[in-house]
């Protein structure tokens, strides 16, 4: 998906539409004064609904209440037609800080019958026209797209990204491409990194959206099995503003050292040592000859 106009490769500022492209998308539009009982917001399909939660409970949404009660809704929702009603593709805390306002009517702009994978390329466009989306918007907002384009589930979609970047799989979806074009980068940052996030927990996701962690110190997180070590050491890090290398340490200091698989041989060796002086004749010469390459082996790793 590229907005007209602009280059592929340009990063994720490919979505950002300028004035006159932003107009251009919206004349597709059609501007409605719509009852609010005909809006819905599809489950699952909001980003800010989808990747935080927190974003659209009541507190959070006070005070966009108290502007949309003194100043009613100044930014239309973007919709598409959906059975028979408008479904919501970007604006859901608009419409539910409307519905907390007691409003009647929605402004909305109405794209009509959309597909799915459209519909969230507007709202990809939209929420990047208003914000600076976050790497978490755009990775899940990403392989959703993907998967809508693919019609690979986001397992599938793991594996295959990593078999075209292994050089085992043929692209055969033009994603390398694709992604090259929306978002900048190719398809090793998305199979080796960007996945990573797929595997967040809620807890994690918000921590990276309300800029608590970085993205790379959450990755570290991802190494401890036991979950609620995991959450544990999610909220220190928050707590203490840590970067990766501060959480990686916190993670490996949970992992007991393995003990030298040699060692417990050794100490063994160390209390039989004094009867080397009990053997004679071939005995003696055979441990002559092992002592002689266990100081050779011990040698050349010296070397090393």
């Amino acid at each position: 998906m590229t907005v007209k106009g602009k280059k592929p490769g340009a990063g994720f500022a490919n979505l950002v539409p300028s004035a006159d492209e932003l107009a251009a998308i919206t004349e597709q539009a059609v501007l409605v004064n719509a009852p609010i009982s005909s809006v819905h917001v599809l489950p699952g399909f909001n980003p800010r609904g989808r990747y935080s939660g927190d974003e659209l409970n009541s507190e959070k949404l006070q005070e966009l209440v108290k502007s949309i009660r003194e100043h009613g809704v100044l930014q239309p929702l973007w919709v598409r037609l959906h059975g028979g009603e408008y479904a919501v593709i970007a604006g859901e805390r608009r419409y539910r800080a409307a519905m907390i306002a007691d409003l009647t009517h929605l402004p909305v702009l109405n794209f009509g019958a959309v597909s799915d994978e459209r519909a969230e390329e507007l709202a990809l466009i939209e929420n990047a026209h208003r914000t600076n989306p976050s790497i978490v918007d755009q990775t899940l907002s990403g392989f959703k797209l993907l998967a809508l384009r693919t019609k690979m589930s986001q397992e599938e979609l793991v594996r295959h990204l990593n078999g075209v970047r292994k050089g085992q799989l043929k692209d055969t979806h033009g994603v390398g491409e694709w992604l090259q074009a929306t978002y900048g980068t190719g398809i090793s940052v998305w199979a080796q990194q960007r996945s990573k996030i797929l595997n967040f927990t809620p807890e994690e996701l918000s921590a990276v959206q309300a800029r608590q962690l970085d993205v790379k110190a959450v990755y570290e997180l991802l190494n401890v099995k036991d979950q609620d070590k995991r959450r544990e050491l999610l909220a220190e890090a928050v707590r203490h503003g840590w970067k990766a290398e501060d959480v990686r340490k916190a993670v490996q200091a949970l992992t007991p050292k393995k003990a030298h698989p040699l060692l417990s041989s050794v100490e063994g060796l160390r209390g039989d040592l004094p009867r080397l002086k009990q053997l004679t004749g071939k005995e003696a010469a055979q441990a002559q000859k092992l002592i002689a390459e266990l100081r050779a082996l011990l040698g050349q790793d010296k070397k090393r």
